[in-house]
């Protein structure tokens, strides 16, 4: 064992000597450690005494800012986060017009120049003296954009419209053209000339004067690039001081050339500009002598345009040369597919019809498989789940005839004549999601040569266009929602439900709305201001929430509205038509800019659904109607057995989105004003409760009521605003039974009759699914059997 021990001790010696080192050394630096340093300092007894009193010293320093700045030299920069991509990577957009017109051409030259170019280029303006903008209401002439400049001396307006391109637009585009409003421009062709331009180049372009002096012609136009316009904007003093020529393209190429050395070009990075002077006064685009002329079909701009139908003369023709070259370009695009298929996997059969377009949906199973609907030139059968047979209307009547038509001609053209149309004999159609609508039809016709009947059948394709992205005014969440909200008696319970979820989702969560209630007194029913008023709890509870949260800027407020007693002469009718009087009554005690949302008792309010109201309604160009969750009848889903649930959720089995129901709707009150003044000589407006019966006293007016007897149809049918239409999860409706009032005449309108069958219609598709129906027949016919045995 000691061996064993003095082998081990030896194989590691300088280990252990190492410690043993390592430990002496640190007891003996351990005192001096602590004395904070290695050697001592000598101190005199008067060194000792000043560091006595300063240690004793309860000094307390004292900063003095007189004379100092009290803001920080340099302010830190926030930090600005754009919105889109192009903003951060510097992305501009490609072409900007400015066209310089005057008092006496305005109101032709520049708006046919506008018709025709406006809608082709990133942005347009027009530029004229603001004495005659005033003088003759250039507002009035719908054009996108007018500058009207205070100094009305003609020499130096090309110069105010540089400043205002340099003062509002220079970080927007990469090119600008300026020209004047007697010059008709190919905006398509000068588009895409600038495409191909690098925004890096310095580019002054046009056609040169008569002159010769290198200045480009601003009656040909003018093309400059954004870093040309940069130049300009350092010596716009000089340009307009060195002013003096009455041409104003001499001014200009003087100013491009004083700030950039440029002079004028007629190509750019190997792109030919050119121009076309029009000797003629009323040229006509299909005389052969000047389509002859090669510049003709190369140039970019004509000038000068003596009549404003010369705009459109030249613009027709060169959109159907346009369109020439494009078809032909189609047509080289398809046989190239055709002939690549053959070396491409999947061979010929791969190739989609017509050739280049989208294919088709393939389905994953059989729920996947898209139907075919049958229609005549009359009817369309089995539409959807809810219809066997209906009738072809609108818009679909006109899409169906449209396509008979063409099939009708493209036939006639191929067999040059010899076969005549009889009639149709099927129909077929089927809209695919991904690639647009398929028709097939089989035709008949009549054979000219022999006279018999010969059937053919053609497939038409009518493909999905490009998506756009329209623009449309911003909204924020933060828009105040007014609730529009009638009771009558019998949703007396359900109104006092609603008040109670309105107060914990809007009130407590100090959310910003209003909640108007709009009471219905039936004629036999205590009246507003009677002791026994049927609805003076629900308004003593709302005045008990108004006044607890009245610092919140929370209110509930009503308003009561007295019904005619159900006669001859008010109607069923009438009770449709009830909404415009709750509109019309309700609607005066509200701000033109209010935000407005009809609803019902039997709602549940969720803040998603709010939210959605407010950024799918815009002032002025669109209203929100959302289709609602209903659920259907809780006695046939749930039975004795089964409780009904807290929480309504969507389910197939529970409810469904009831698209007939249009009563939720939201839209601002100045659109309702301007629609319900288009529709006050059919439905008259409603003053007060007297008025109502006036709501429907014209017989001969049936149609028009039955067609409109909702506020949504009315903005439909007499408004210009857009109507959102879509499935909104968050708007769930409770069941509630639905009565429908048959009138009591010998011969009802026809719009009664119509309301009433929709009434069916309605309650019959809340009542549950097909199969629990089914189920609930079945039931019940085996209990019939049971108590007859």
């Amino acid at each position: 064992m000691f061996r064993f021990i003095v082998s081990l001790c030896r194989q590691n010696i300088y280990f252990i000597v190492g410690v043993i080192l390592g430990l002496g050394l640190s007891l003996l630096l351990t005192p001096l450690i602590d004395n904070d340093c290695l050697f001592s300092i000598q101190f005199s007894s008067e060194d000792r005494q000043i560091l006595r009193v300063h240690k004793n010293d309860d000094y307390e320093p004292r900063i003095n800012l007189a004379g100092k700045p009290q803001k920080a030299q340099k302010t830190p920069q926030t930090l600005i986060r754009p919105r889109y991509f192009s903003t951060e990577l510097g992305i501009k957009d490609k072409l900007f017009i400015g066209v310089l017109t005057r008092s006496e051409t305005i109101s032709s030259h520049a708006v046919a120049l506008n018709k025709t170019v406006a809608h082709l280029v990133d942005k347009i303006m027009y530029f004229i003296d603001a004495p005659s903008a005033q003088r003759l209401n250039v507002s009035s002439l719908k054009l996108p954009g007018i500058v009207g400049f205070t100094d009305t001396r003609d020499i130096l307006k090309p110069f105010h419209l540089l400043k205002y391109l340099t003062d509002n637009f220079l970080e927007e585009y990469d090119f600008f053209f300026i020209s004047k409003d007697t010059t008709y421009i190919r905006a398509r062709n000068l588009y895409d000339f600038v495409k191909k331009v690098s925004v890096s180049e310095e580019v002054y372009a046009g056609t040169e004067t008569a002159e010769q002096s290198g200045f480009c012609s601003l009656d040909a136009g003018i093309l400059l690039s954004n870093s040309v316009l940069k130049k300009i904007q350092t010596n716009l003093e000089w340009c307009v001081k060195s002013a003096y020529s009455d041409n104003d393209s001499d001014n200009i190429g003087r100013c491009v050339l004083h700030a950039t050395k440029i002079p004028c070009r007629s190509t750019v990075q190997g792109q030919l500009i050119n121009s076309f002077h029009l000797s003629n006064i009323n040229i006509d685009v299909e005389d052969k002598e000047i389509l002859k002329n090669p510049k003709f079909e190369g140039s970019l701009t004509f000038y000068p345009v003596k009549q404003p139908t010369t705009f459109y003369k030249l613009h027709l023709y060169f959109c159907k040369i346009a369109m020439m070259h494009e078809k032909l370009e189609i047509s080289n695009l398809r046989r190239s597919l055709v002939n690549m298929s053959y070396v491409a996997p999947g061979g010929r059969d791969s190739v989609t019809w017509p050739v280049g377009s989208q294919p088709g949906n393939k389905p994953v199973n059989r729920f996947d498989v898209l139907r075919w609907d049958y229609f005549t030139q009359t009817h369309i059968y089995l539409a959807n789940d809810f219809s066997n047979i209906r009738s072809l209307t609108g818009a679909e009547k006109i899409d169906v005839q449209y396509v008979l038509n063409s099939s009708i001609s493209h036939m006639e053209d191929k067999y040059e004549g010899l076969i005549h149309y009889k009639r149709l004999i099927n129909g077929y159609r089927r809209f695919d999601p991904s690639r647009g609508m398929d028709y097939i039809l089989d035709l008949a016709f009549k054979d000219n040569t022999n006279g018999k009947e010969v059937h053919k059948r053609v497939e038409i394709c009518k493909p999905l266009g490009k998506v756009e992205l329209l623009p449309i005014p911003y909204v924020t969440e933060n828009t105040r929602v007014n609730f529009i909200l009638p009771v009558d008696a019998a949703h007396k319970n359900e109104a006092v439900k609603f008040i109670q979820q309105y107060t914990k989702v809007c009130m407590e969560k100090k959310d910003k709305t209003f909640l108007m209630l709009v009471f219905l007194y039936d004629a036999n029913v205590p009246g507003k201001g009677n002791s026994d008023d049927i609805f003076k709890e629900i308004k003593e509870n709302a005045v008990a929430l108004s006044n607890r949260f009245q610092k919140d800027g929370s209110k509930i407020a009503w308003l009561s509205i007295k019904l005619p007693s159900l006669s001859s002469q008010y109607t069923s009718v009438h009770q449709a038509l009830l909404d415009f009087a709750i509109a019309d009554l309700a609607l005066k005690k509200f701000p033109a800019e209010s935000l407005m949302l009809f609803c019902q008792t039997n709602m549940d309010i969720k803040q998603d659904y709010l939210n959605r109201v407010r950024m799918n309604t815009i002032i002025q160009w669109q209203i929100f109607s959302p289709v609602p969750y209903t659920e259907f009848n809780p006695a046939i889903v749930y039975g004795p057995e089964t409780a009904r649930p807290a929480d309504l959720d969507i389910n197939k089995n529970v409810g469904h989105f009831d698209s007939h129901n249009t009563k939720h709707i939201s839209f601002y009150n100045e659109d309702y004003a301007t629609a319900r003044k288009a529709l006050e000589s059919t439905i008259p407006m409603v003053k007060n409760d007297k008025d109502i019966l006036n709501l429907f006293q014209n017989q001969a007016a049936n149609l028009t009521h039955y067609a409109v007897h909702t506020l949504y149809s009315m903005f439909v049918r007499k408004s210009n605003v857009h109507v959102l239409r879509g499935v909104e999860p968050s708007l769930r409706l409770r069941y509630e039974e639905k009565s429908c009032p048959v009138d009591n005449q010998s011969s009802p309108s026809a719009t009664s009759t119509g309301l009433y069958n929709d009434c069916i219609l309605t309650r019959s598709l809340n009542l549950g699914t097909r199969s629990q129906l089914a189920k609930l027949i079945l039931d019940y016919q085996v209990t019939a059997h049971q108590i007859k045995r």
